[in-house]
């Protein structure tokens, strides 16, 4: 099995120094849920909300692509990339393994030394 080691000293949930200097994105490509959460409300959505299971669209992976290409050179201090619902990932695996097949793909700026895990 090939694995590749992650670097968690730039990621911004599980390191006290990174999440002042990085930021993440999810990518909402995952439309669909297997769940039946009492407190999910799928339905609504506003400006003033970010929690999870919350999007205004869901992108198809070349789309959500197009998406982090943009916010990438806007932000690049971005150093987590994730995927979103407003479903559960797992209950989307072709839109959810596309997406990561792609951004595995993008090159990497050498400033940010092959960072972009994936969670």
């Amino acid at each position: 099995m090939n694995t590749t080691e992650i670097d968690f000293n730039n990621h911004p949930c599980f390191s006290k120094d990174a999440h002042t200097k990085y930021g993440r994105v999810h990518l909402p490509v995952a439309p669909r849920c297997n769940m039946q959460c009492n407190f999910c409300n799928r339905k609504f959505d506003c400006v003033n909300e970010s929690r999870p299971g919350v999007t205004s669209t869901v992108l198809t992976p070349p789309q959500a692509l197009a998406y982090l290409d943009h916010v990438l050179e806007r932000q690049p201090e971005i150093s987590v990339v994730g995927i979103a619902g407003p479903g559960d990932p797992f209950a989307n695996p072709e839109e959810t393994m596309q997406t990561l097949r792609l951004v595995l793909r993008l090159p990497r700026k050498k400033e940010r030394d092959n960072s972009l895990p994936i969670l």
